[in-house]
This record gives C-alpha cells, structure tokens and sequence, in this order.
C-alpha cells in the first residue's frame, strides 16, 4: 500500500504502510480502518475480546476507543458517514466507545456515523466498532 498523506484542519492522517489502519499524528492514533469497520456488528463484550486481539501487519495491542478518542474522528462537515476524510471503511451505523453511562452500568457511550451523533447504548445490543491503539512517539 502506497504512503497517503492527507492535510486536514488541525489533523493529519497518515495510510502507513500496512492495509487497514490510519494514523491520526494530531493524537498519535492509530485506526484500524477495515472491512469489517463497515461490515462487522457486535455486543459491546464481543467487540472488547475482538480489539483485544486484533493484529494487522505488525500492529497490535487494539482496544475499543473511548467517547473522547472516537469524536476526534468525526466531521460534521460530512454525513453518511460523518468521518473525516482519509477514513475509507465506515458504515452509517452506531459505534461503541469504552466510556460509561454514569447513570447506569450495562450502558456505555456510542457515536452514530451517519450524522456523527452520540448516545448511550446498552452493552448486550450489536453495534458496529473500530478498533485504536496509542503510538509511542
């Protein structure tokens, strides 16, 4: 895969050179951005397991994102999805976040990327996920 940069407001987002991920080097966050970011819904427990033992190319050591680390990747100047460009697998569906609902345990805090709108959701409902990871610098 070709190295791709892109200039963005505030943000640079980097296809390194390895299929499905971009790197954020505003937050040095690296994105999984697969298939199965489109594609593949789950119950947020299932969704933990699954980052928790993701590995693409020599990456590993995924998890969910929080509420704060998932916002950072959306565009309200876009919609259907509202991601920032650079982000080539993204569904109009709801996301999880790890951030808990303080109100209630079994739910936690969701992004839906059609219009980039965030809500609380119970942790036992199939939702769609993306999976991040900190880069040391």
């Amino acid at each position: 895969m070709k190295l791709l940069l892109l200039a963005l407001p505030l943000f640079l987002l980097t296809s390194l050179n390895a299929k499905d991920v971009v790197l954020d080097t505003t937050t040095s966050l690296l994105w999984q951005d697969a298939q199965d970011n489109k594609d593949l819904a789950m119950t947020f427990f299932e969704a933990t397991d699954y980052c928790s033992k993701l590995k693409v190319k020599q990456y590993q050591d995924f998890r969910l994102p929080t509420l704060n680390e998932l916002q950072t990747i959306i565009d309200y100047k876009n919609y259907k999805p509202a991601v920032l460009t650079g982000f080539l697998n993204a569904a109009n569906e709801t996301y999880w976040s790890t951030t808990p609902f303080a109100d209630d345990s079994s739910e936690v805090w969701t992004i839906n990327f059609k219009k980039g709108e965030r809500s609380v959701k119970g942790k036992h409902y199939s939702r769609n996920l993306r999976c991040v990871q900190k880069i040391k610098k």
